[in-house]
């Protein structure tokens, strides 16, 4: 086992995942932020409500929904919160949404890295989206529908 040769595929690999991922993250994160501000993200509301009315959850739910899907866990959370602050959403739509984008976040980006790196973005969007699906409408059993909104500072 040559060491000098494993090192030099682990220092070259490094170096070039840690140019690859910024060169597909910015500009994805330039073209998501532009959705949101430009308010495109609000005529998906549309398409999801189906899926929404199958989970019990209210149409309340789907702007959230949607920026944590698309834009990720980091403005998707600044959506989710500012919603449940103001007490738009309950406590069980939020621990459907928040079940579901746990599994399901970041869509876009996360499939073009890793197809990128050679994984089919086929599968990876199709298990992480039925994974997560299922995990969501195994919780709305769980988690009994009520009136009661979140109660915030």
């Amino acid at each position: 086992m040559d060491w000098a040769v494993i090192f030099h595929k682990i220092i070259t690999g490094g170096a070039h995942i840690a140019v690859f991922v910024p060169a597909i993250i910015i500009p994805l994160m330039v073209v998501l932020a532009l959705l949101a501000d430009s308010r495109l993200l609000d005529r998906g509301v549309g398409f999801i409500q189906p899926v929404f009315q199958r989970l019990n959850l209210s149409s309340r739910v789907a702007l959230p929904f949607l920026a944590g899907l698309f834009l990720g866990i980091v403005f998707g959370s600044g959506v989710i919160i500012a919603f449940a602050k103001d007490g738009t959403l309950t406590k069980r739509d939020l621990v459907i949404v928040l079940v579901f984008l746990g599994i399901c976040h970041s869509v876009i980006e996360d499939t073009v890295i890793f197809a990128a790196l050679g994984a089919n973005w086929w599968v990876l969007i199709s298990c992480r989206f039925v994974l997560a699906a299922f995990a969501a409408f195994a919780v709305s059993f769980v988690v009994p529908a009520g009136p009661v909104e979140i109660k915030t500072n």
